[in-house]
């Protein structure tokens, strides 16, 4: 009796004790809470549940590519472009569309100026969302950050669908622009860490993937016609995303920074199956923080560091020549820029086929990425870019001094190929560099503040796009973009190194133009035997 009594309360002393532990690392209830989340399908190597988690997060890139393609499939709807008498002949495409006649005498009517604020609004609006989101992440957690980032998006489309005037529209595309950009920083971090590293690229790339499909969303409801159904279609997305997303766990690199190891160990545990031993990861991940604690960049020092200034610059430099190829003035004006050049097919179902190019190319650009060095890419996407822009500039040059017939294919043709060699090489590599070109402890620094000169870029294209058109014409407009394309192109070969399948030593030693010399082995040899 006294042997077991005394093992009960060695047994009670052992549960107090590890309670208490538990209670420092993590809180039982969230471990509770944890366990019972179920494996996908018993997923015992962890591969399935880190492409479903991966494909679950990007649901928030799917919504920021709906944001974008809404303006293409709304402003059709929503600017004055046939005259508030109704005497102006409503297009053959519009007629086929049998509620489009009732949108037109009940719908708000803007000018092509504050149209153009409509559309821009959403990258201005995503300048302050992605600068400061990866700090808030760090302090509140990747998966909070991301869950509540759904609410600001849900209340964009509801002042967007409900607004009387103008101003709500304003309002709800700034609003709506600041998840966007948030979103933009905040989902590759938490992909990153619960991704295993020979994954790592594949599902990074999901980003990009997944942010092309909501494009395509986004131009397919807008066959809907109503601007009221289709903001009310793409709440559908934050929604689904909300109550997708709080079934995972949180990121385990987060709660590791936080001292709470037991539930970083089971959300790593859950991303991992129960076939891999994750002691070895965990021990890597605790010495990858205390590393990244001591090492620490701040924003002044990216600026100020010599080895972080060529690189941001580089980075930077990127972004420019990204965006000013026209990419967003594209996609945001997709319908606009099809019914100016007179395309044969309808603009709704046109933007639809620039959609479906656009997601092609990105999945397969996945495979191009394994094979082929990033400057080759990039370069070449720059290049055909700008021969694509030229080719429909000449077009719209021959179409106004009536030297081509209207209502050809050749306007469509030519933009799907500009948007399938961007997505192929200007619109995912830069993103990919910077993991890259950076050390570990600046990754997260650097990508905020790119990403804000990016939503930047966005914005400015897209609000002077108007101007441009209104100023010099379309076809001076595609100049202007095909110019910049081969001045990237130009950029890219003199001063973005080579980064595939080289260290960051290297690359890093290129920045500061070191070039370690190769020894000539084989001389050596015949000299010393020579000597013999």
């Amino acid at each position: 009796m006294e042997e077991q009594s005394s093992s009960t309360l060695e047994a009670e002393a052992l549960s107090r004790d590890v309670e208490q532990r538990d209670s420092q690392n993590g809180h039982p209830k969230v471990l509770v809470r944890m366990e019972t989340i179920p494996d996908i399908k018993r997923d015992t190597s962890g591969i399935t549940t880190q492409y479903v988690g991966t494909g679950i997060v990007n649901l928030g890139a799917f919504a920021a590519g709906v944001c974008v393609a809404w303006s293409s499939s709304a402003l059709p709807l929503l600017i004055t472009e046939y005259g508030k008498d109704y005497t102006t002949p409503i297009p053959d495409w519009a007629e086929q569309n049998s509620t489009y006649d009732e949108n037109f005498k009940t719908r708000l009517e803007l000018s092509d100026t504050q149209g153009s604020w409509v559309a821009s609004l959403l990258c201005l609006g995503a300048v302050f969302g992605a600068v400061p989101s990866g700090l808030i992440s760090e302090y509140f957690g990747r998966k909070k950050t991301l869950l509540y980032l759904a609410l600001p998006l849900l209340v964009s489309w509801i002042l967007v669908a409900s607004s009387p005037n103008v101003y709500g529209l304003y309002v709800g595309r700034f609003v709506g622009g600041i998840a966007v950009g948030a979103f933009s920083v905040s989902i590759p971090p938490y992909v990153e860490d619960i991704a295993e590293k020979h994954l790592l690229k594949t599902l990074a790339n999901f980003y990009h993937v997944d942010f092309n499909c909501g494009v395509l969303f986004g131009y397919f409801i807008g066959i809907v016609g109503n601007v009221s159904w289709l903001s009310v279609l793409c709440s559908l997305i934050p929604i689904a995303f909300f109550i997708a997303f709080i079934f995972l766990p949180e990121s385990p690199t987060y709660l590791m920074s936080q001292g709470k190891y037991s539930e970083a160990k089971a959300a790593l545990r859950y991303y991992r199956g129960i076939d891999n031993d994750i002691d070895g990861e965990i021990r890597t991940l605790r010495d990858y923080l205390m590393n990244a604690g001591k090492n620490r960049v701040s924003f002044k020092e990216l600026f100020t560091t010599r080895g972080m200034l060529k690189p941001l610059l580089v980075s930077f430099c990127l972004m420019i020549f990204q965006q000013m190829s026209g990419i967003y003035a594209v996609l945001f004006y997709a319908r606009k820029i099809f019914k100016n050049l007179s395309v044969s097919l309808n603009p709704p179902n046109a933007a639809i086929i620039l959609g479906f190019g656009l997601v092609s190319s990105t999945y397969f650009s996945t495979m191009l990425l394994k094979v082929v060095r990033r400057r080759v890419l990039l370069m070449t996407s720059f290049i055909m870019m700008a021969l694509n822009l030229g080719g429909l500039a000449i077009y719209y040059h021959l179409q106004a001094t009536n030297f081509s017939s209207n209502n050809t294919g050749v306007p469509l043709f030519t933009l799907c190929f500009f948007v399938i060699f961007y997505a192929a090489g200007a619109g995912s590599i830069p993103w990919l560099m910077l993991r890259e070109i950076f050390p570990p402890h600046a990754i997260r620094r650097a990508t905020a503040i790119t990403a804000g000169v990016h939503w930047f870029l966005a914005f400015t294209v897209t609000k002077l796009y108007q101007n441009l058109e209104d100023l010099v014409k379309p076809g001076w407009a595609f100049w202007h973009f095909a110019v910049s394309c081969v001045v990237g192109t130009v950029f890219v070969y003199f001063f973005v190194p080579e980064t595939k399948g080289r260290s960051l030593e290297d690359i890093q030693n290129e920045f500061e133009g070191i070039h370690k010399k190769k020894r000539h082995r084989h001389v050596i040899e015949v000299e010393s035997l020579s000597e013999v």
